[in-house]
This record gives C-alpha cells, structure tokens and sequence, in this order.
C-alpha cells in the first residue's frame, strides 16, 4: 500500500477487501484484528461509513456489512464495462491463445490503473490484482500509455511530470520510453523484459475505448523466457484477433 496515502482513506478501502475477501458481516473487533487497527479507529470509521450510509449496522450482533446504497453508487460501473464487451471478449480470447496473463490498463494522470484482468493458463505465470496502481513511468503499460500518446502530448505530460513530480520525473527511463515508441511506430506493439521486474516481461499496446474517447493498454504478461521464445507468437496473436474483434488500435498493428 503507498506510503503517501492518507490514513484513514486507506483503512476504509482495506476495510473493504476484507468485506470482499469474507463475504459475511464482520464486528468491529474482528476488523481490528485482521487489519492490525487499534479498536477505537475501527470502531470510529466503522461508525462514519454507517453514519454516512454506507454500512449497515446489526445491534444485536454488533456487526457491519456494507449497505445498498455502496452498492448503488457503483452501479454504474458493469455498464461501462458491458459497453465494452467486445474488448473484453478480446481479452479473453487473447488469454485462451497465448495462455499468458493479460490485463488491461488505464492512465490515471501519472499513475496506471489495472481495470481487468485474467491469469495466465500456465502453471507458472504472472499474478495480475485488479484495482493495483503503479507509477506511470515505473511500469510497461504505463511507458505504453504514454508511448502511445501523440508526440507533442507526451513531451507536454514529461514536462508537467518534471514541475508537479520530479521524483517520479528522474526515475523515468528516456532511452526505454524512446524504444518503446519506435516499436510501436514500426509494428505496433511493443515487448520487453526485465525492465521493472526481474524475470518477467510483456508485449504491450494501446488501444482506443469503443466511443475512441480513451485510450487503454492491454499487456500480456509472462515470464522472461515465455516472453522470449514465443513473443512473435503473441505478436501474431495480437494481430490475428484485432481484426477478427474489430479493435480500435492507437497505432496500427502491422
């Protein structure tokens, strides 16, 4: 979990992965425990979210739950995903074929978001947690993400980086972004390994939303070796299903 996160934000939303990980009302001292919080702050955000409407509270056994009204504020959110069912379906067909991992990003101003994902077939594979955001310049997809964007949007994005986070700005790998984008240019898709994390790498590309309005990124991910012997196979693949799902790429795929 980031560092720079504010505290009590955090704990609601580990509050909720706990909700999701036992599917049960939970008591306020069983929360405390399993998340290592003081009894008192369990207590106190437990009270907020009911207060708020976002728990539901049984006196009798002195336990919470997360209420309708959580789960209407995110209703929404199935149709955004079922208005783009053919690019999931791609996913899924792409998970089939190279039996890797694949998962399906978006850029969040300078972070990337993983929004979907299935593991890989393999014995061996990549784990992918839906929801995780990494910097977007301390990840493939996020180098993609922003590869993918025109040239003078992505010097713009560099140069905001530099003022709003020179931190993350100096950790950047130009000559890494740089080949990123000339692979993208010459065939579309873009495959490395090692560079964030030993061992494991990916081909990645940009591809737009149906209504064009956004641009996500789509990894398959796998370890070093699998990446390196058949990654032409995944290109192939790639390629293959892009024009049997009718996928909007940012670049085309040669």
């Amino acid at each position: 979990m980031a560092e720079n996160t504010i505290k009590s934000v955090r704990r609601v939303f580990e509050i909720l992965e706990l909700f999701d990980k036992e599917r049960q009302p939970l008591a306020a001292k069983d929360i405390a425990k399993k998340l290592g919080y003081p009894l008192v702050s369990a207590h106190a955000l437990l009270k907020s979210m009911h207060e708020l409407g976002y728990a539901d509270f049984d006196a009798p056994s002195w336990t919470y739950i997360p209420s309708r009204n959580f789960i209407a504020v995110l209703d929404w959110v199935p149709d955004l995903l079922e208005r783009e069912r053919n690019l999931l379906d791609f996913v899924e067909a792409l998970n089939r074929q190279t039996m890797e991992t694949v998962n399906v990003s978006r850029r969040v101003n300078t972070q990337i978001r993983i929004m979907h994902g299935l593991e890989s077939i393999h014995t061996v594979g990549v784990n992918v947690r839906v929801g995780a955001m990494m910097p977007v310049t301390g990840s493939l997809t996020g180098l993609t993400a922003l590869a993918g964007m025109p040239d003078d949007e992505r010097g713009e994005f560099l140069d905001r980086l530099v003022r709003d986070d020179p931190a993350q700005a100096e950790g950047i790998d130009r000559a890494v972004l740089q080949s990123i984008v000339d692979e993208l240019k010459s065939v579309g898709t873009a495959t490395k390994s090692d560079v964030f994390i030993p061992g494991v790498g990916a081909v990645c590309f940009p591809v737009y939303t149906k209504d064009e309005r956004e641009q996500l990124v789509i990894g398959v991910v796998g370890p070093t070796d699998r990446i390196s012997q058949s990654g032409s196979d995944y290109r192939k693949a790639v390629k293959q299903l892009v024009k049997e799902y009718h996928i909007k790429t940012v670049l085309r795929v040669k």
